[in-house]
């Protein structure tokens, strides 16, 4: 599996010892702790979670649950501009400790741990949002990419390097399966073409365009 750990978790002793959560409830909430370490809150979803500990989509949204109706996590969710469709959901985990930590980086490591800490975060960020995109191609034109391909990850990373956001990649699949699906185009949707050179040509390609260039 391409995902990893952070280097560090926070397992805070109230829900260590809360009964009233199950053991996976707790190994969760640590994994979601080590996803905030930046802004407090974590994007990664339920299909993340799902493939990092081999199980169901279905059970980590029961643990999710739990974890809210005891008031260890809040979950905000991202609405599409001026739509009712959701776009991401977020987590926070409600507990002084995580942000003291997280903001503040209170526990002094040395120079090798740290740099290591930051390259695992940012692998684990990138991964996020990597499936995220590949997650939205697939649901977008029915399609079975991987978000572990090496070529995909390196077309979406380049991308994202450039600069550009998760929503600039739904924006280029929406208006490439508007103009390409049921055409002799369609085979082009996929991530090589889609996220390769020409991505800030389609994501500034005018929707009443219906044009293909070699």
């Amino acid at each position: 599996m391409e995902e990893k750990p952070n280097y560090y978790a926070i397992l805070p002793a109230n829900i260590r010892y809360d009964k009233k959560l199950t053991d996976k409830a707790k190994l969760l909430y640590a994994e979601i702790t080590s996803l905030t370490y930046k802004t407090g809150e974590c994007w990664a979803s339920n299909k993340y979670f799902s493939e990092l500990y081999a199980i169901s989509v279905e059970t980590v949204s029961r643990i999710i649950k739990l974890l809210i109706d005891n008031g260890y996590l809040e979950r905000k969710i991202i609405y599409k501009s001026d739509t009712k469709e959701i776009s991401n959901r977020v987590l926070i985990p409600i507990d002084k400790n995580i942000n003291t930590y997280c903001q503040k980086n209170q526990y002094p490591i040395d120079k090798n741990v740290k740099e290591n800490n930051t390259s695992i975060n940012n692998k684990n960020i990138n991964n996020i949002y990597i499936g995220q995109v590949v997650d939205y191609l697939n649901e977008k034109i029915g399609s079975k990419y991987k978000s572990t391909t090496a070529s995909t990850k390196s077309h979406i990373l380049a991308r994202f390097r450039e600069g550009f956001k998760l929503d600039d990649f739904k924006k280029v699949i929406d208006k490439k399966t508007k103009e390409w699906k049921g055409t002799k185009y369609q085979k082009y949707l996929r991530p090589e073409t889609l996220f390769g050179t020409k991505f800030e040509s389609y994501l500034n390609q005018k929707d009443k365009e219906n044009w293909w260039d070699d």
